[in-house]
């Protein structure tokens, strides 16, 4: 199979953790939503401060924004920060199975992942946040603000997009080529029903050595700490088939293009060049597509670029900045966060992955590419 980065985000009961004594140390909690999920989350700072939510993408969990997470919390202690397993990851349930197992799709819509956050900010009596999502989160966050924008105080959509029909890596690579291709034909092989049969397992199942092939082709970004790495790998291999088949259908009829003309929560947008999931025309298409409520004067975006090498011929390795580049410039990332909550737009310092040692992020101070919505009219 041919090396790709992944991409891609959440969710009415009593929290079951008691908060730390000590703000900064990570805890862990669980809340049964209204739609039957157990929804698992952690929760780090200061359990007063400010609220920053955030929101993983598509086979990931709460670990995609760890490191992110830690970074930004190092220049600003006085935020309270939660990050969830959406439904069917991590530690949170599947759907009823006698639901959704014929047809794993209609139970993972975007739509029923931002009901699920906010049910989730219900059960925590939480008014008002910031929410951060990455790829499938970005866009389950693009819901929550368009369905209660009184609740958000301000969007970050990371490797983002407003529309996902015929997503090439989606549509081809991950449906095609690695589920019905490969996970389906060797699970039938060991007896089981298709999708219903598989619907609770997991990629483990269909092949034992799947870890070092996710860590190969999957959960891959040059500048992260490979040790990172393997262990996001490991929860991606048991997230369950159900999850996988139902994201990758459900998200291929994502379709935001015209709602986010109503959005009226003020947006940053982070994108990494080799980024080959949400790539440079999804970029194009997400910003025409705010520029309309910019100019009604329902908010103010910002759009910034790290990277600065294009994606490089299919198949070929990549060498900067992708899908995933929180994960290896999460330093960079936290203090684009923190620059936009204190000034309303990220820091003007450009960042890339050093050619001569990917794992190194270059910063290059003033020179970053920064395009602002366009202005109210």
């Amino acid at each position: 199979m041919k090396s790709v980065h992944l991409w891609l985000a959440v969710f009415l009961a009593v929290p079951a953790v008691a908060r730390s004594a000590q703000p900064t140390d990570p805890a862990e909690g669980t809340v049964t939503l209204p739609t039957g999920i157990e929804m698992r989350y952690v929760e780090w700072g200061d359990p007063d401060g400010e609220l920053v939510l955030f929101v993983h993408g598509y086979t990931d969990t709460h670990l995609s924004f760890r490191p992110t997470i830690e970074s930004l919390l190092a220049r600003r202690p006085n935020v309270r920060a939660l990050a969830v397993d959406l439904r069917g990851h991590g530690g949170s349930s599947l759907p009823r199975a006698e639901e959704c197992a014929p047809a794993p799709e209609r139970c993972f819509t975007v739509e029923l992942m931002a009901e699920d956050v906010l049910a989730f900010m219900d059960a925590l009596a939480l008014d008002r946040a910031h929410v951060v999502g990455h790829s499938w989160g970005s866009m389950v966050a693009q819901r929550v603000a368009l369905a209660a924008p009184g609740r958000v105080q301000s969007l970050v959509l990371i490797g983002s997009a407003a529309r996902l029909e015929g997503n090439p890596v989606i549509q081809d690579f991950v449906l095609g080529q690695v589920i019905e291709e490969t996970w389906r034909p060797a699970l039938e092989a060991k007896g089981h029903d298709w999708p219903g049969g598989a619907y609770g397992l997991t990629p483990v199942d269909a092949d034992a050595g799947v870890e070092a092939w996710l860590v190969a082709n999957w959960v891959t970004e040059v500048s992260a700490d490979p040790e990172y790495l393997e262990e996001l790998a490991a929860r991606t291999a048991r997230v369950p088939l159900g999850t996988w088949l139902g994201g990758a259908r459900a998200v291929l009829e994502f379709d935001n293009v015209g709602d986010l003309s109503e959005l009226s929560v003020p947006t940053l947008i982070l994108w990494a060049t080799q980024d080959g999931v949400t790539a440079e025309n999804d970029q194009i298409v997400l910003r025409s597509a705010l520029d309309e409520a910019a100019r009604a004067c329902r908010l103010s975006y910002v759009w910034k670029s790290y990277g600065r090498e294009p994606l490089p011929a299919p198949g070929a390795p990549l060498t900067d900045l992708g899908h995933n580049f929180h994960w290896g410039a999460a330093e960079a990332v936290a203090a684009d966060i923190s620059a936009w909550y204190e000034d309303g737009a990220p820091t003007a310092d450009h960042h890339f992955a050093d050619p001569a040692e990917p794992r190194r992020i270059v910063t290059a101070p003033g020179e970053a590419i920064l395009l602002p919505g366009p202005s109210c009219s």
